[in-house]
């Protein structure tokens, strides 16, 4: 079916705000500024017009929690889009919709089949939701120094040593762009009648270009979080949640969102959903299609540079499938340590002398992301950029030799709402090897938790917090530098149950 059959050539939400605005009504409620009367340095410094169509959900504009008009039209043509039953318009990201999903379909003391490298939201999910995670280990690039995805068959194991589970949950792709066997996954789980849920942030491209992975929806997942805003052109903040099939209640999916959404829902970054699904939808293949062109062409230049390095799809066969079944190639994973420098410092090295900002730096890569509005001249930059640093730092023999960590996660005790609700104590991270994690503790990007609460904190965990400070990476967490909260065993009710006084 082309899909303008489907109408995707229609912004509904978009063409209703637009009518509003342009009415000229008198504004007397809220937001405050009405409609871009008030002026801040905001709109006198960036523009007005923007202002002026922040409208906060006014008559005849239907209302996000009960889609009724244009919000309910402009959300199935996104589903209809996405190969989607049902489809909600997030403008809490995608963490809210991880923590929608987490609580529309399980319940305390439920069993969800996971990875480790699982970004933080998830964490907060099983904490809110009380669900109980198994763990499944992601397969480890150690030369790199990157998670990959999960083994389809030490999920299955999971699955089959967990009977009772209620749910599987896979990243579908990873920050790096490695996917999993997740049709695999699904097949296998929906076999043993469990629920399939993804989460999608990097992969809203993977719904429009039949050269890129399959998506969550084409793989059979019953529910599914997409970032549209991180590959697909909306504005920050904005996702889709997706549900397909019977195994998902969408009416609990629909509650469960309204609990985490702010009942005052920007119009803007709505619109802005509406408006990137119609583009996306029309044109994503032609669009996809020129950014792997753009992505082979810095490939092919970037390896031409002593010092650094970037995989292609030759990358899967030498993973020789361990938990790296495909690759979104619109990612550009560069190793930087033939340079003789961390990930990090090429990232403020790119920014400071080839003003080009990377979306992350590691231990040993850096991590750039192409998109709809990527341009051969800014990959020129970043090439330009890698290559001066190349002249700056790279040396045939002599090059300072990038330590390598060993990437282990720690082992779970207890389950994380029961670690989060602990009494707890702040001691120095010293002297917290062996004790039990009271919180989070990430590096962030990309946000992937070294330890969550309920953890036996590792000596590998504590180097790797140290290292991530000395190096001035950002490290999320409730205490100051060189603190972490742990568990104090002495108060907590539960140390007897489990065996850990």
């Amino acid at each position: 079916m082309n899909k303008n059959d489907c109408g995707q050539e229609k912004t509904p939400f978009l063409d209703a705000l637009v009518k509003y605005v342009k009415s000229n009504p008198t504004a007397l409620d809220v937001p405050g500024h009405k409609l871009g009367s008030f002026h801040t340095d905001l709109s006198r410094k960036i523009s007005n017009v923007f202002m002026e169509y922040d409208a906060n959900a006014p008559y005849g504009m239907d209302n996000l929690y009960n889609p009724q008009g244009v919000i309910k039209e402009a959300e199935t043509l996104a589903a209809k889009a996405c190969h989607a039953d049902h489809c909600l318009f997030s403008v809490n990201g995608t963490t809210g919709g991880i923590l929608t999903m987490f609580v529309a379909c399980l319940d305390v003391k439920d069993k969800v089949i996971l990875p480790r490298n699982v970004h933080k939201s998830v964490i907060n999910s099983l904490i809110i939701s009380g669900a109980v995670p198994i763990f499944v280990d992601p397969e480890i690039d150690h030369t790199l120094g990157v998670a990959n995805g999960i083994n389809a068959d030490k999920v299955i194991e999971a699955m089959d040593e967990n009977p009772t589970a209620k749910a599987v949950f896979v990243i579908n792709p990873t920050y790096f762009g490695v996917v999993s066997d997740l049709k695999r996954i699904v097949r296998e789980a929906h076999r043993r009648n469990m629920i399939v849920m993804t989460d999608e942030a990097h992969g809203s491209n993977f719904y429009f270009s039949s050269k890129l992975p399959l998506s969550a929806m084409d793989c059979g997942a019953d529910i599914t979080a997409t970032s549209i805003h991180k590959n697909s052109g909306s504005l920050t903040q904005t996702s889709f949640i997706l549900t397909k099939g019977e195994r998902v209640n969408f009416s609990e999916v629909r509650r469960a969102f309204a609990m985490f959404s702010s009942t005052s829902p920007n119009a803007i970054l709505m619109a802005s959903l509406d408006a990137a699904r119609k583009e996306m939808a029309l044109k994503g293949e032609r669009i996809i299609d020129k950014d792997l062109s753009l992505a082979s062409y810095a490939r092919k230049e970037i390896n031409k540079i002593p010092g650094v390095h970037v995989y292609g799809r030759e990358y899967i066969k030498k993973q020789n499938n361990s938990g790296v079944y495909n690759i979104d190639e619109t990612k550009l994973v560069i190793q930087v340590t033939g340079l003789g420098m961390y990930g990090y410092e090429v990232y403020k090295e790119l920014r400071r002398i080839a003003n080009v900002q990377v979306e992350l730096g590691e231990v040993s890569v850096i991590l750039a992301l192409i998109g709809p509005g990527t341009k051969k001249k800014h990959l020129d930059n970043l090439i330009n950029g890698l290559k001066e640093l190349s002249k700056q730092h790279y040396k045939a023999k002599g090059s300072r030799k990038i330590p390598s960590y060993n990437y282990s996660y720690s082992k779970a005790v207890v389950p994380p709402r029961e670690g989060y609700d602990a009494p707890n104590k702040i001691v120095n991270l010293k002297d917290s090897i062996g004790e039990i994690s009271g919180e989070t503790v990430m590096a962030y990007p990309p946000g992937i938790p070294i330890v969550i609460p309920g953890e036996i904190i590792s000596s590998d965990a504590i180097k790797m917090i140290e290292f991530f400070h000395k190096e001035g990476g950002e490290v999320l967490k409730d205490t100051t530098i060189g603190k972490i909260k742990i568990i104090d065993r002495s108060r907590w009710h539960l140390a007897k149950e489990f065996n850990l006084e």
